[in-house]
């Protein structure tokens, strides 16, 4: 299988779409050198994108992978047998894709599974066929790596889109929700969480084929209950949201977390119990204000097993800290 053994550029890829400017059409980030500087090769990255007739976004996407700037890329692209213009988008880009097929899958947890198995990289994510990945995240992945080199799977943070791919907002649950570290209640970007082959594979864990639309999330809970992730600030992804994804389905997302989450979310006790019934009431910010509070005390202690590592502006630098302690910090 073909792999990118240097950084792409604009010149390398086919011309953009007419009329279209920016990121990643007619801007590109900025190549690195072939090796890292201590002359060692920078680990491979894969890269899979499930897509079922994503044909008006995909090559988008396809281009906000590509133009990375990073030597040592591994993309997969497996598509469910679409019918609309995207197996035509796909094949333009074919002499820089690792492998890409197109056959009728059960849905992109199979599609997502069948690209894992082909994956031959050090770390991993899937970006589905709508969404794109910011200038340089590869790079600023492998940055934190080597700055945490025990991390198993780090998850940052988004930039939502709307439809036409303007901003509409962006996610880092871990920063503004405390109830994600101070009682495990996992919500990550999936569009901006890595993780480290070897450690998926230990771990024995597919992605549910049976659902359509929180095996992201069932998948990062199990992961969790091996080792949490290290956290960042860093945004790595721009997710578009539109009717036609199938996160749009609320009735359908609102039916698989009952049956498949709920066991993850259960308060083991009276207290969180308490808290999480009040926190569905008017006192919803009362409730995590308090939390946030009792994160300053060390209080659960089981807030404590979070790291972060994250971008000090002022300070030109990263650095590595308690979760919770940041997120009191107010930076």
């Amino acid at each position: 299988m073909p792999q990118i053994a240097k950084p792409l550029t604009l010149d390398d890829l086919p011309a953009p779409s007419s009329g279209e400017v920016g990121w990643p059409w007619t801007e590109q980030s900025e190549p690195v050198n072939d090796r890292m500087p201590d002359g060692s090769e920078y680990p491979r990255i894969s890269i899979v994108t499930p897509s079922y007739n994503q044909g008006q976004f995909i090559e988008e996407t396809i281009r906000s992978v590509l133009l990375q700037g990073y030597p040592n890329l591994e993309y997969i692209i497996i598509d469910g047998g679409s019918t609309d213009e995207t197996l035509e988008i796909i094949k333009k880009y074919e002499p820089w894709l690792a492998y890409w097929e197109s056959k009728p899958d059960s849905g992109p947890a199979s599609a997502i599974n069948k690209g894992i198995q082909k994956c031959t990289g050090e770390w991993f994510n899937w970006l589905n066929s709508d969404d794109l990945l910011l200038p340089k995240s590869l790079l600023t992945l492998v940055d934190i790596a080597k700055i945490v080199p025990t991390a198993n799977w780090i998850s940052g943070g988004r930039l939502d889109l709307t439809k036409d791919g303007q901003p509409a907002g962006f996610s880092i649950p871990w920063l503004t929700d405390p109830m994600m570290i101070a009682f495990d209640r996992v919500y990550l970007p999936q569009d901006a969480t890595f993780m480290r082959l070897e450690f998926l594979r230990e771990a024995s864990i597919e992605l549910s084929e049976s659902l359509q639309n929180v095996f992201d999330r069932l998948f990062h809970f199990q992961l969790s209950k091996i080792e949490t992730p290290l956290l960042t600030n860093v945004m790595f992804s721009m997710m578009r949201w539109h009717k036609a994804q199938r996160t749009a389905n609320k009735n359908l997302r609102s039916q698989e977390s009952l049956n498949y989450l709920e066991p993850y979310l259960q308060p083991d006790s009276l207290l969180k119990k308490l808290v999480f019934r009040l926190a569905k009431t008017r006192y919803d910010s009362t409730i995590r204000a308090l939390i946030a509070f009792c994160l300053t005390l060390g209080f659960p202690a089981s807030a404590k097993k979070w790291t972060c590592c994250c971008y000090v502006p002022v300070d030109y630098e990263f650095v590595v800290a308690p979760a919770h302690k940041w997120i009191l910090s107010g930076k």
